[in-house]
Order: C-alpha cells, then sequence, then structure tokens
C-alpha cells in the first residue's frame, strides 16, 4: 500500500488537479493524505469538496516539513509518496512504483525523472536526474525531484524525518537517509513538476541560499571522510546555482556576485 502525502499552502489554482492526478490512479492499493498547512485563500474549501475521498489534516501554518511529517503520522501505507500540490501524477504511476519496489526490497528510497509544466500544465521538457545516485553526487546538488520520491516506512521510523529548512528541506532528509539503505531511479516518468513564478524556491532567493549553505554544512560535519575533497566543489555549486535562480529573477547584479563566489570556491 502506498500513502500519498500532499502539503498545502495556499495552492488554490492547481491543488485541485494534483488531488484528480490522485484520484485518477488505477490498480494498486494507496490512500491520499492532504495536509492543509494554514492556507488563507480557497485552497480549504476546495479540499473540503474531496473530504470523502481523501484523509485531510487541518494544522495552522507551520512550513512543509511539519505538513509532510503530520501527514506521514497519519498514513497506513509501507510505502510513503510525496507529492507537492501543483505538481502532478501521471496515468498508471502508483501502480508502477508498487510493483517496482516490490524487485527491490533492498532499497529505501525511489525517485524518477518528471516532465517541466508551466502554470497552464504545457510540457516544457524532461528533467533528468542522476540514474546511480551516490552520496558525493548528492552533496554536489539536489537532483531528486521531491513529488517522484516514494520511500519506505522503515526510513520514518528509523528516526529520520523532514526538518526546518525551507526550501531546502528535502535535500537534508535525502542526504540523512542515504546511510540507511539504497536509492533507486525508476525507468519511467511518472510526474509532472510545475515551474511557475509563484515557486517558493524563486520569491525566497536569498533564504534558499543560505539554507542550502546549512544543509550543505551538516552534511559535511557527518561526512567528514568526504569533508576536504568536496567542500570547495560544493560550495561553488550552491552559489552557481543561486546565481541561475537570480537571473531568472532579473537580478543580473546579485547573479554576478554569487558567480564570482562561485569561481573562488
Amino acid at each position: 500500500k502506498i500513502s500519498v502525502v500532499i502539503p498545502v499552502y495556499n495552492q488554490e489554482r492547481f491543488i485541485k488537479e494534483a488531488i484528480e492526478s490522485v484520484l485518477n490512479q488505477k490498480d494498486g492499493a494507496w490512500e491520499l493524505i492532504v495536509v492543509n498547512d494554514g492556507s488563507t485563500d480557497q485552497s480549504g474549501e476546495i479540499l473540503k469538496g474531496f473530504s470523502s475521498q481523501i484523509v485531510l489534516i487541518e494544522q495552522p501554518n507551520q512550513g512543509v516539513a511539519s505538513a509532510r511529517n503530520n501527514g506521514i503520522k497519519a498514513s497506513s501505507g509501507e510505502l510513503i509518496a510525496f507529492l507537492d500540490g501543483d505538481d502532478r501524477y501521471l496515468e498508471g504511476h502508483l501502480a508502477k512504483i508498487s510493483n517496482f519496489a516490490q524487485a527491490y526490497p533492498q532499497a529505501i528510497l525511489f525517485y524518477g525523472d518528471a516532465w517541466v509544466i508551466d502554470e497552464e500544465g504545457r510540457a516544457l521538457w524532461v528533467q533528468r536526474s542522476e540514474r546511480k545516485a551516490n552520496l558525493s553526487k548528492l552533496i554536489l546538488e539536489n537532483f531528486i525531484i521531491t513529488s517522484t520520491v516514494v520511500a519506505r516506512r522503515k526510513l520514518f521510523e528509523a528516526g529520520e524525518w523532514f526538518e526546518d529548512f525551507h526550501p531546502a528541506e528535502d535535500w537534508d532528509l535525502w542526504l540523512r537517509a542515504f546511510r540507511k539503505g539504497e536509492f533507486i531511479h525508476y525507468p519511467w516518468i511518472g510526474v509532472e513538476y510545475r515551474k511557475h513564478s509563484q515557486s517558493a524556491i524563486k520569491s525566497k532567493l536569498v533564504l534558499a541560499e543560505d539554507m542550502s549553505k546549512k544543509v550543505l554544512e551538516r552534511a559535511l560535519e557527518r561526512e567528514k571522510e568526504i569533508k576536504e575533497k568536496l567542500k570547495y566543489r560544493a560550495y561553488a555549486s550552491i552559489y552557481y546555482q543561486s546565481a541561475v535562480r537570480f537571473l531568472s529573477a532579473q537580478e543580473p547584479k546579485e547573479a554576478r556576485k554569487r558567480i564570482v563566489l562561485a569561481l573562488r570556491y
């Protein structure tokens, strides 16, 4: 059984599509848990319209890490899937991942590629992730798209939860989870990942950079045997990615500062 957890904060434009993409999944056993994280728009009213088909949790605004954790605690599946409130599953995805997971009992986490879509749901390109996950690659870049992830319950039973490093809380968890079991890339595209002007990582660029550095510092302290080998390249990667985000936000001066820092590292 798969438990799908959707955290929702002010996603009135997209949440109906996200929920319906789960409800339209055929075959396989699954449940859908939606956590309304104190939305102030019409998201709450939209969610009430699905109350007979989902497990709905209402909470005051505590952030996406708390919302996902509370969704996991309310779940009953052996596999936990994460879908953001503006993304969508493609047809048959959950049945495929259920069968796939049975073939890899040693794996703690599964992830895949995703179609990137725009605000209107039009396909833009395929975002590829690393076929063979290793810790060094994951420290240098978070190549795992959260909405593609399905994790085994035992990861959370071992005490690994999302922590409040938004918008890098997912990267932080993957880095901690890597020592708990194998990460397996699945070979189909089952998710549509939405890029739009309201995405959190664009609206809080400095916060994204600062949180990424905090997550990296934690990881390097845990992984002392590879710290010296990767430290400078990892900081360069953070500043490079930050520069790209500032360029996308039409902030060339801020982008230039990050490029200089990336080159220094």
